[in-house]
């Protein structure tokens, strides 16, 4: 897995550097996020934004890789009164990370300045900062303390998506929609069930 992540670094970084003869897109958009393992899911929205790079290979065919930050953000909280005292506590997951897809598209042409394209391929993702905050409060009382998910090593950092979608174009405008499921266990203890994160996303681009 290590030697496919360098693998997959490498060629994304050879391929930004024919940006010169590449059309650069600014894309940016909505994520859902879903943490799953084999007994529970817990479910994360957030946005993204970053730009990429479409390099012609031959006919519609092409291959895109890109750069992009990613916020996911969740809340849950739960209440309750005992002889007349508040008693309450939630918790916020916020989590930053950089991505590095490498798409190959495919582009139909339906009209002038008009085409639809489907892409898919792999992203590789690493993570900046993956934090919950616990808040807490007795009547009038209150505390609150932040957890660093990445200062438990069983927690994994990196991870490789798998996905793929579809998107529209009209003139430099494009919508996007597409979906990633992701390869890596994000938690590796001992006892600890696998645990798979997928995200959905829809999101507009513009390309220069």
């Amino acid at each position: 897995m290590k030697k496919f992540i360098s693998t997959l670094l490498a060629a994304s970084l050879m391929l930004l550097g024919t940006q010169a003869f590449a059309q650069m897109s600014v894309n940016a958009g909505y994520l859902n996020s879903t943490l799953k393992t084999a007994n529970a899911s817990s479910n994360a929205n957030g946005a993204y934004a970053g730009v990429s790079f479409n390099i012609p290979i031959a006919g519609g065919l092409a291959v895109a890789p890109g750069i992009y930050y990613s916020m996911l953000a969740s809340k849950s909280g739960d209440a309750a009164s005992i002889f007349g005292v508040t008693i309450s506590s939630s918790s916020t997951f916020m989590e930053h990370a950089v991505n590095v897809p490498v798409y190959l598209n495919y582009g139909i042409d339906l009209a002038r300045d008009t085409k639809v394209f489907l892409f898919g391929g792999p992203t590789l993702q690493y993570g900046l900062a993956s934090t919950v905050k616990y808040d807490e409060s007795v009547g009038s009382a209150s505390g609150s303390h932040t957890y660093n998910n990445y200062s438990n090593e069983n927690f994994n950092r990196m991870n490789v998506y798998l996905g793929g979608g579809m998107g529209f174009k009209v003139s430099a405008l494009q919508i996007i929609v597409g979906y990633d499921y992701g390869m890596m266990n994000q938690y590796k203890g001992d006892n600890a069930t696998k645990c798979h994160r997928s995200n959905l996303k829809l999101g507009v681009g513009f390309e220069f």
